[in-house]
C-alpha cells in the first residue's frame, strides 16, 4: 500500500470517499484534478464540473434541479458557482482527517413550465415575507451559498458531517448530512473498493431521509447507489456516477 501514502493519492482518495447523494459540490479536488459528476433522486437531480485549482483551492460550476416539500411541489432550478477551501488536513497513523469551508453566488428560478396553481402559493408566502409582490415566477433570484464539510478517513471506515445553505431574497434552503461507512475489506490503490453505510440527511421543509447505499471506486471513477427506507422517502432511488481526470 505505499502507493497510498503519497501525497497525491492520499488527496485523491479522501476527495473519491467524499461523495455523498446531495452533495452540492462542496468537497476539496486536487491540484490540476478536474471531476464531473451527475446525482439523481426522484427529488434532485444535480450536474457538477469541478477543477482544483491550488492544493487548498478547488472550483466548480453546478446545475441543479430540486424539489423541496411536497410531491407536487414545482421545481427549481439552481445554477451556482463556488470556491472550496480547505481549512484543515491532519494524516493519522492510519487514516486522515479533513475540514473544508466553501461559498460562491446563486442564481435561482421556478421551472417555467410549472403549472401556475402550483406557483401562486409560493408566490404569496414569498410576497408576505419579504413584504411586496415576489418575481419568482418569472425572473430569476439572486443569492449566495456555502457550506461546511468535515470527514474523517481510514481504510476501513468512512464518517462525514456537511451543512450546505442557499440563500435568495425570498428563498431558503438548508441542508444536514451525516454518514458513516464501512469497507468489507481492505484494497489496494489500484483495485476496485466497496464501501456499504447509512446517510441520515434532513433538508428545510422535509422530513429526516434515511438511505443505507454502497459505494465502488477506483482511482478515477466512483459510483454511488441507494434506496431510502424512512416513511416518507421509503424506496426513492439515487444513483451517483463521476469521473476524475
Amino acid at each position: 500500500m505505499s502507493s497510498m501514502r503519497t501525497p497525491f493519492a492520499t488527496a485523491l482518495i479522501a476527495a473519491l470517499s467524499a461523495m455523498a447523494t446531495s452533495s452540492h459540490a462542496g468537497f476539496f479536488i486536487p491540484k490540476d484534478i478536474t471531476m464531473l459528476m451527475f446525482t439523481a433522486t426522484p427529488d434532485e437531480q444535480n450536474y457538477e464540473l469541478a477543477y482544483g485549482i491550488d492544493r487548498r483551492v478547488s472550483g466548480a460550476i453546478v446545475f441543479t434541479r430540486l424539489q423541496q416539500g411536497s410531491n407536487t411541489a414545482p421545481r427549481r432550478n439552481l445554477a451556482t458557482a463556488q470556491l472550496a477551501y480547505l481549512v484543515h488536513r491532519q494524516p493519522t497513523t492510519d487514516g486522515i482527517f479533513n475540514a473544508y469551508l466553501w461559498a460562491g453566488p446563486i442564481a435561482t428560478r421556478i421551472d417555467p413550465h410549472a403549472p401556475r396553481s402550483l406557483v401562486e402559493p409560493m408566490r404569496k408566502h414569498a410576497a408576505d415575507k419579504i413584504g411586496k409582490v415576489s418575481t419568482v415566477e418569472n425572473k430569476a433570484q439572486i443569492g449566495a451559498q456555502g457550506g461546511l464539510w468535515i470527514d474523517f478517513e481510514t481504510r476501513s471506515i468512512y464518517t462525514r458531517v456537511k451543512f450546505h445553505g442557499f440563500k435568495t431574497e425570498d428563498w431558503r434552503r438548508n441542508e444536514v448530512v451525516a454518514q458513516a461507512m464501512l469497507a468489507p475489506y481492505k484494497a489496494d490503490y489500484e483495485d476496485i473498493a466497496s464501501w456499504g453505510g447509512v446517510q441520515i440527511k434532513r433538508v428545510s421543509g422535509n422530513k429526516t431521509e434515511i438511505t443505507p447505499y454502497v459505494r465502488f471506486f477506483q482511482r478515477r471513477w466512483w459510483i454511488d447507489a441507494g434506496v431510502s427506507v424512512d416513511r416518507t422517502h421509503r424506496d426513492n432511488f439515487f444513483f451517483n456516477v463521476s469521473y476524475t481526470f
